[in-house]
Parts: structure tokens; sequence; C-alpha cells
């Protein structure tokens, strides 16, 4: 059979893979490999992928996706059906159903860059500097107007690179991205400052349209990684858009980025609305 794109469709808590010969379905710990010989309906509707197998492989006889991503979803249909029609012997070959359940891994903490763990140690003092004026004790105020005037700046960078270099692109991807399969081919160096850089993947995939792209991802990572396979999801509507699998820790300082830009932004009206108070009052 010609090689098709493998895909892989992302749903609530079950993951479809589809490779040259067979679609593994991935549910938690539990794997099948069904061969497209097994398959005998696919449809897309409502949100739902339903993919019909014979034989015993699940009690239902059908595996069953939710997604919000029609534009993925579609796609992965397509390509299913097409794969389908290219069967030797439409009808006959492999039918069954192999099922693997993997042993319990135990969850490894992300690792917080050097700017979120900034950030971490900044908090406290935050929290005791707005405890310390809400019990009146009026003369730290101008000390602590000061502080978040230094550290305002900061916090709205942080806000932004948060935004724009992770959250923003995360939820584009989850919304329309297509995952396929693809390698990290090497890490670009990018320097941020005098002694302070980060490491970009550089990804090398396959869109659906046949096109192999090799793309540098926008944000980087304070280490750098491993090459070798790997998931790559890209923006169909932007192919450079990409994101793989790999980022755990990414994702984790674009959240804690935000965050505390979001905290910082609104520690920052507290004491600067009781500072004008107090000259007001005065």
């Amino acid at each position: 059979m010609r090689r098709i794109p493998e895909m892989v469709l992302r749903g609530r808590g079950i993951v479809f893979r589809l490779e040259t010969y067979v679609v593994r379905v991935v549910r938690g710990r539990t794997t099948w490999t069904v061969p497209l010989a097994a398959i005998d309906r696919v449809e897309y509707a409502g949100g739902r992928v339903l993919l019909e197998v014979s034989g015993d492989a699940t009690q239902d006889g059908a595996f069953t996706l939710i997604t919000r991503n029609a534009t993925a979803a579609d796609a992965f249909v397509q390509q299913l059906r097409t794969a389908l029609t290219r069967l030797p012997v439409p009808g006959q070959g492999p039918t069954h159903v192999v099922r693997e359940t993997a042993g319990r891994r135990l969850p490894r903490l992300p690792r917080l860059s050097a700017g979120a763990k900034i950030a971490l140690g900044i908090v406290p003092y935050l929290a005791f500097s707005v405890v310390a004026v809400n019990t009146g004790a009026e003369a730290g105020i101008g000390d602590l107007v000061g502080f978040i005037m230094a550290y305002g700046p900061a916090g709205w960078l942080m806000l932004y690179f948060g935004w724009t270099e992770v959250v923003r692109d995360a939820l584009i991807l989850r919304r329309r991205g297509i995952t396929v399969s693809g390698r990290i081919r090497d890490y670009e160096w990018r320097r941020a400052g005098e002694d302070s850089g980060e490491w970009h993947p550089v990804y090398e995939f396959r869109t659906l349209e046949g096109q192999c792209l090799v793309v540098t991802q926008t944000a980087g990572h304070a280490h750098k990684g491993t090459r070798g396979p790997v998931d790559v999801t890209y923006d169909p509507l932007s192919p450079t858009r990409v994101r793989g699998l790999r980022d755990k820790r990414l994702t984790v300082r674009g959240i804690v980025l935000t965050f505390f830009g979001v905290l910082s932004v609104l520690l920052m009206i507290i004491p600067l609305w009781l500072f004008i108070s107090a000259l007001l009052a005065a």
C-alpha cells in the first residue's frame, strides 16, 4: 500500500494515531492496535469521531473520540478513509486487534525556569506588604508603592511574553491544530542577553498536503533537549506555528508567567489606590 501521512488526533482522554497499516487507539495506559482491515466505519458528527471495528476489541465494538477541533477531526476522517481505499484487497487482511496495557509511571514534576523561580520568590514579600498595609502600617505605603512601581514593568513583561510566546499559540493550536508525526532534528541557540539565551527546537514534519517543512519553534527552553521522533502540532492556516508534545516545561512557564503577570498588575492597583487615597485625605 502506498504510504500515507501519519496523523494524530487527540480528544478527551483518548488518542487516535493513524499509521501506514494500523490505527493505534490510546486510552490511559491501554493501547489498541487496530489493523485497517478491522475498521468497519469511521465518521465525524456532533463533535464525536466514531471508529467502528470488527471483533471483540471493545464491549460495544467502537471507539469514540470527543473533540472541538473540527479541522483536525475532518482531516483525520478523510485520511483514514483514503487509507481504507488503498488496501490491497478492500475488506480483507488481518483483523485481529491487539490490546496492550503499560505499567504505571510515576509523574515527573516540571522544572521551573529562572524567571519563574524569581517570581515565586517575590510573591511572599508582596503578600506580606499588602497585609501590612491592610492592618494599618501606613508608614509602609510609600515603600510598597516604590517596590510595586519597580516590579510593575517586570510584571507587564511577564504577562506579555507568557501570552504571546506560550498561551496564545497553545490556544490556537488546541482549537484548530493538526498533529502529525515528525522529529526534532536540532536545537537553535538564540541569545537573549550578554550571558543568557534559550534553546529553540527545530522540527521537521510533513503536512497532510505532503509539504515537508523545517520550522524553528518561536518559544525556547532553558535547557537543550534530545533529538528524535516527536508528535508535532501545526496550524494549517500558519504552518510555522508549531508545538511538540515535549513542551510540558514550556507550558508551565507560560502559565506561571501569565499568572504572575496578571497578579503583578492587580497588586499594583492596590497600593496605588491606597497611596492616592492617603494623598487626597492629607
